[in-house]
């Protein structure tokens, strides 16, 4: 091992040993130091998981973390994974996931059902593509495979296109008595298109590529998606789909310009998905991005970002960074914004008990924000692993590469479009309850009677 690596890891191992405390400091010309410093962040990041531990519940956050997110950070492990080469975290992901796989192998465990909703499960199905995509460790032969698991969760919320009110689309919610149910929101819908465009680089399958031209097609013609590629976040059913909540997030749009990179991949580079993934990249940069750092507008300013929306930042330069690959065009727009934006997060890594916790306001330059949280860690973890992404190959398919077993038809069988009695999982989620609990986050305070917008998280 170069000296110069050895004595990296030295620093990272004692640091992570013996909790000394110690700012987050990165040259980013140096790819031993972003990995170096991702260790640190990989672990801070951990520190809030306890699943792996005994008596623990594999794959489930503490309150006030909903079940979602927890899949979510596994997505970033992945990453982690892909991007630094480093395994030592591989067996944490692989129990995990594979323990909320739900009976029927499609990520819908039973005691997740009174806020399971389409974006719940799609997050984690993400995951999985991801894991496929990269050639993760495939589970043993004897368990649900990650292509396979990702199939499953295509092919139930398939069933549940619902063509009867606003012309089609995803509800936010999968069951009737959860809250939100007659919301049809863009992260439900662009988590779908962008499974399907995936499914469909890597399998070759022109079905999962039509599903997804119609979930765009679809909130396009909605208004979720306008001619100048902003992206807002949902409209209500009760009302027709007529009008639209105009929040703008940076995950919505972020899941898109993934969705829309693949398509255009899987297209051979037609002119319509190249100019999709221009306009949405566009709209990225100027909404989401101040003097090239990212940031979070609809919350950050004002200092309203709930549990879920302190993540969001990651699922942005998880996607940015992926498009790279997928639309090399996007890179010399993309790789700017993201090293500016890992400086920027690694000047708030410096606060907290250990001395180099992570804020949220990237933006405000050397003073960490006193949050702190996993959101807040994944976010600047994933913005500075992504600054590997030049050195990283792209996704892989079926045909040249790609080691995970697929099932096309697993999901198919009708169980993900069935309602539930409401039994004791069918209550409003409490304090006591939360744990692994759905993306059931902003609800409108007064209902019907104030007009207020769910806003999804």
């Amino acid at each position: 091992m170069h000296l110069g690596i050895y004595a990296a890891f030295v620093v990272g191992a004692l640091l992570s040993i013996c909790g000394i405390s110690s700012a987050i400091h990165v040259d980013l010309s140096s790819s031993d130091a972003i990995k170096l410093s991702a260790k640190v962040l990989a672990g801070d990041m951990l520190s809030h998981y306890h699943g792996n531990e005994p008596g623990q519940i594999p794959g489930n956050l503490p309150y006030p973390y909903y079940w979602w997110e927890c899949g979510a950070m596994f997505g970033s492990l992945i990453d982690y994974w892909l991007y630094t080469g480093d395994s030592a975290h591989n067996d944490l992901v692989t129990q995990g996931m594979q323990f909320q796989v739900g009976p029927n192998n499609d990520f819908m465990p039973p005691n997740q059902t009174k806020t399971l909703g389409n974006d719940d499960q799609c997050f984690w199905a993400l995951a999985a593509i991801s894991a496929a995509e990269s050639n993760f460790p495939n589970p043993p032969k004897d368990k649900p495979q990650w292509l396979a698991l990702a199939q499953a969760v295509f092919n139930t919320q398939a069933q549940r296109w619902d063509k009867s009110t606003c012309g089609g689309g995803l509800k936010w919610q999968i069951y009737t008595f959860n809250n939100g149910y007659t919301y049809k929101n863009t992260i439900s819908n662009g988590c779908y298109f962008n499974l399907g465009a995936r499914l469909a680089l890597y399998t070759r399958n022109d079905t999962y590529a039509d599903w997804a031209t119609a979930a765009w097609n679809w909130m396009s013609e909605v208004g979720l998606i306008d001619e100048e590629y902003a992206v807002f976040d949902g409209s209500d059913e009760l009302k027709h789909c007529a009008s639209i909540n105009r929040v703008q997030w940076s995950y919505n749009v972020g899941i898109l310009l993934n969705g829309a990179a693949a398509m255009y991949n899987y297209t051979g580079g037609t002119d319509t998905w190249r100019r999709h993934t221009s306009g949405l990249l566009k709209t990225t940069s100027s909404t989401f991005f101040r003097d090239k750092v990212m940031f979070e507008p609809a919350c950050e300013l004002d200092d309203t970002c709930n549990t879920d929306q302190l993540s969001f930042k990651a699922y942005l330069s998880r996607w940015m960074a992926a498009t790279t690959k997928l639309a090399p065009f996007t890179y010399g727009t993309i790789k700017p914004l993201l090293r500016a934006s890992a400086e920027a997060a690694m000047s708030h890594c410096n606060g907290g008990n250990n001395g180099r916790t992570c804020g949220l306001k990237w933006s405000n330059w050397g003073n960490w924000d006193g949050s702190n949280g996993i959101g807040q860690q994944m976010a600047a973890l994933e913005v500075l692993q992504s600054n590997l992404i030049h050195a990283t190959k792209g996704p892989v398919r079926e045909e040249d590469g790609g080691t995970s077993q697929g099932n096309p038809s697993a999901g198919g069988d009708g169980r993900g479009n069935k309602d539930v009695k409401a039994g004791p999982w069918s209550q409003p989620a409490g304090t006591g309850d939360r744990v692994g609990a759905g993306a059931l986050t902003a609800v409108m305070a007064a209902g019907v009677v104030c007009g207020v917008w769910w806003i999804v998280c």
